[in-house]
């Protein structure tokens, strides 16, 4: 894929920048760290072309990465507690950071799979071909 991924062409995508919408910016140092190397350094190196109407299939997969990787379930890098807290209008309710966590998770996953799935599956491989060569 070539052509820039907008919003629009995405629902995945626009549900997941709504989602990471929820949380306070990279202004908050306490959740996203400072510095040139840290997390919400990364998260804006592909959320920049994403929401100018730029981002490639490779940054997508990278912005979900990074949600699955420092935001999703069990992840060690930002606990579901400090996702709770730093969560907009909802008061540090433990459901609503749970939620969040398990929703931006499995949204993020769906959008791994689909832009990356190419690369893994490499290009002369089909849907399933492994699978029928299996005994």
């Amino acid at each position: 894929m070539t052509e820039p991924i907008t919003l629009a062409d995405d629902p995945d995508l626009a549900h997941l920048i709504d989602l990471l919408d929820m949380l306070r910016g990279p202004e908050t140092v306490s959740l996203w760290g400072e510095g040139d190397h840290s997390i919400g350094k990364k998260f804006a190196s592909r959320l920049k072309p994403i929401l100018n109407g730029q981002g490639r299939a490779q940054d997508v997969d990278y912005l979900a990465v990074y949600v699955v990787k420092y935001l999703g379930k069990d992840n060690t890098y930002i606990p579901e507690e400090q996702i709770t807290k730093w969560l907009r209008g909802v008061n540090g309710l433990p459901a609503a950071g749970h939620a969040w966590v398990e929703d931006a998770t499995r949204t993020a996953w769906t959008l791994v799979t689909r832009y990356s799935l190419p690369r893994w599956r490499g290009s002369r491989g089909t849907p399933g071909e492994h699978w029928l060569s299996t005994p």
